[in-house]
Order: structure tokens, then C-alpha cells, then sequence
């Protein structure tokens, strides 16, 4: 009777942290951001550079802050970060200038580092308390991001028309979403297991790092996880610019936003029927190959048919999420889920601030070459990890 109270108590656990992640996953604002900031006087590359700012705010904070949720509580640091975020999107809808949109950047920077990671630990906690099958694991993984991406496309689909009525009106009830987040993570029981040490921090966080880079397994999939989830991420600051340059109307524009939602649930829906039998390097290379279809045939010629082809970044972009964090989590101690998680998104992070900025500062230049931009980038390196795992 005992285990069966434990298993019915984890299964509820679960379900609140599948909840509160899957509703902060998604930016109702997301697809009126560009038409904002231009709005408010940012060029493409002023755009690159906040995000950039914002970013190596988050590589700076990531493990320190993943460290202290792993070694204290990761529940509180998933409250703090969920109503700071809320509180910052209200703020940012009165942003004005490019200096105000930078502040507003940091501090979601600061407080979506505070709750990086935690999720997807306190998920491989409670998916072990039900069942000791990776796959088992492996399956809510994908099943979470399904939830991301349904969240995701309702949201964005709701944010285009919000944002013809007002942009800052779509960007503050972007924080919507995290206060739900927050107060479901207070009803959640957090027994996941702490770092225990009597060492400094910066010394803990240093092992961390050094056993980390140590293991062959977990260095190669860290660098895995950084490429194939970065391959989508620089781009999405110039997709509505290119949208529009395809001749998609405005007005349409955040349909678009949302098939390219469904076109990740589509890719996480995908992850979930065939991941479980495809070794590590099969799982890598399958999104690096549409990729590569993707941004090849955009930049040979960009038009009202060819665009479309960005949605298998979509599906690419969903099959990361649900199969790159697990490959992570394999080789991670259970007392170190977020904070190896947390150095994982800072190896990313350190991959998209100078990508980010080239496809900006290329976007400026010459808009109709970014994606080549991101094929160059990615293509290559992803061919070498894609090696790397064939050859274990």
C-alpha cells in the first residue's frame, strides 16, 4: 500500500511539473517581437545583439544558478523564475529604446536561468520513483515536448491577432503563462535528491565541470545537445523578415508562426513512434539532415513556395527537444540533473551569441542569406559529432 501511495503521489508530481513546463515553454509574443522592436527604433543587428546580451546573462548564470536549485530546492528556484518572468514581460511591454529592451533582456536572462533545467530534472526524478525503464523516461520526455508544442501553437496563434490590436498589450500577457507555472510549482513535492558537499561552491561547480568534460560519453552528448538544439535557434529572429520578404502578408504572419508550431509537434510526435530504436547517432543526424534540405534549397531561391521549407526546421526543433536532454541525462548523476543540464544550455548559449550575431549582422547586410548562414555554421560540425557517435 505504502509503494502504491509513493507511485500515485509521484504520478501527481509528474503531471504538475509536465503542466507548469509545458505552459512556460511558449512566448504568446513570439511572433509580433521582430514587428516590436522595430517598432520601438532596433535595427536587425540591434535586435541579434539583445538577444545576444540576454544570452551570455543566462551563460553566466546558468550553473551557478543550477547549482543552487540542485544543492537547495529545485521547486523554489522553479517559482522564483516563473513569477520573475512574468514580472519582466510586464515590464518589457513598456519598453521604449534599444537600452530598455536590453534591461528587460537581462532580467529574463537572470530568472529563465534560475529555472533552466529543473524541469527536465525534476521530471527524470519522478518518471524513476514510477518506473526504472529509460524508456519510460525517454517516452514523457517526448510526450512533455508534444505538450510544448500544443502550448506553443495556441499561444502564438493567440499572440498575432492580440498583437494587431496592441504589441505591448501581446507582450505583457506573455506573462500569463509563468503565473499559472509558478503557482503549479508550489503545489508540487519536491523529494528529488540534493548535492551534499562541504566544498566551496565555485569549487563544486569546477568539479562539475572538469568530471563533466572528463567523460567521453556525456562530453560528446553535451556538445550533441548544444549543436542540435542551436541549428534552429539563430534563425528565428529573421523568420518573420523573411516571411514577408517571401510575400507572406503580414496578417498571416502569425498563422505561419503557428504551423510552424504544429510542425514541431509534428517532430515531437515523431521522436516519441521512433526515437526508442534508433541509436544516439541516428537520433542526432536525422534533424541535421533537414536542416541542411531546409536551408539549402531557401537560399537557392527564396520565395512564396520555398519559405515553407522552413517549417522542417520546425520538426527539427521538436525532435531535438525530445530526444537530446535524455542523451544528457543518460551519463548525469541524479544529484547533478540540473546543474550538468544547466552547463549543457551554457555550451549552447556560447554556440548561439556568435551565430546569432553573424545571421544578424548578415540579415542587415542581405537578408535572403541567412539560412545559407546557418547551414555553414551547423553543417559542418554537426557532420563531425554525427562521426563522433557513429564511432562509439
Amino acid at each position: 500500500m505504502k509503494l502504491k501511495n509513493q507511485i500515485a503521489t509521484a504520478r501527481c508530481n509528474l503531471g504538475l511539473v509536465m503542466f507548469e513546463s509545458a505552459l512556460t515553454s511558449a512566448l504568446l509574443s513570439m511572433s509580433i517581437m521582430t514587428p516590436f522592436f522595430y517598432s520601438i527604433g532596433l535595427s536587425q543587428l540591434q535586435i541579434s545583439q539583445a538577444q545576444v546580451i540576454s544570452t551570455v546573462v543566462m551563460a553566466f548564470l546558468n550553473l551557478p544558478t543550477g547549482w543552487l536549485a540542485d544543492r537547495f530546492s529545485r521547486k523554489w528556484a522553479n517559482v522564483i523564475g516563473d513569477f520573475g518572468v512574468a514580472l519582466t514581460f510586464m515590464a518589457y511591454a513598456s519598453a521604449g529604446n534599444f537600452l530598455m529592451a536590453v534591461i528587460c533582456e537581462c532580467l529574463l536572462g537572470f530568472f529563465m536561468a534560475l529555472s533552466q533545467g529543473i524541469d527536465q530534472s525534476l521530471l527524470k526524478h519522478f518518471c524513476n520513483k514510477i518506473s526504472s525503464s529509460e524508456d519510460f523516461f525517454r517516452r514523457k520526455t517526448a510526450q512533455l515536448n508534444c505538450w510544448h508544442y500544443i502550448v506553443t501553437l495556441i499561444l502564438v496563434w493567440l499572440g498575432g491577432p492580440i498583437g494587431a490590436i496592441s504589441l505591448r498589450l501581446a507582450i505583457a500577457l506573455s506573462g500569463v503563462p509563468h503565473i499559472l507555472g509558478g503557482l503549479a510549482s508550489l503545489l508540487i513535492t519536491d523529494d528529488s535528491k540534493r548535492i551534499t558537499t562541504n566544498q566551496s561552491p565555485l569549487r563544486d561547480m569546477s568539479r562539475i565541470i572538469v568530471e563533466s568534460f572528463q567523460n567521453h560519453h556525456l562530453r560528446l552528448r553535451i556538445f550533441t545537445y548544444a549543436i542540435g538544439r542551436e541549428m534552429t535557434h539563430a534563425i528565428i529572429w529573421v523568420f518573420t523578415p523573411l516571411l514577408i520578404m517571401a510575400g507572406v502578408p503580414l496578417v498571416i504572419v502569425s498563422t505561419a508562426w503557428a504551423l510552424n508550431a504544429l510542425a514541431c509537434l509534428l517532430g515531437a510526435r515523431l521522436a516519441v513512434k521512433l526515437s526508442l530504436k534508433l541509436q544516439d547517432w541516428q537520433i542526432f543526424v536525422l534533424p541535421l539532415a533537414l536542416m541542411s534540405i531546409s536551408m539549402t534549397i531557401i537560399s537557392i531561391h527564396l520565395n512564396l513556395i520555398t519559405i515553407w521549407l522552413y517549417l522542417l526546421m520546425g520538426v527539427v526543433q521538436g525532435w531535438t527537444g525530445a530526444t537530446l536532454t535524455p542523451l544528457v541525462q543518460r551519463y548525469a548523476r541524479p544529484e547533478e540533473q540540473t546543474s550538468i543540464l544547466s552547463l549543457a544550455s551554457i555550451i549552447g548559449r556560447l554556440v548561439y551569441i556568435p551565430t546569432s550575431l553573424l545571421v544578424g549582422w548578415v540579415g542587415n547586410w542581405q537578408l535572403a542569406r541567412t539560412p545559407l548562414t546557418v547551414l555553414l555554421c551547423f553543417g559542418p560540425v554537426g557532420l563531425y559529432l554525427t562521426f563522433c557517435l557513429l564511432r562509439e
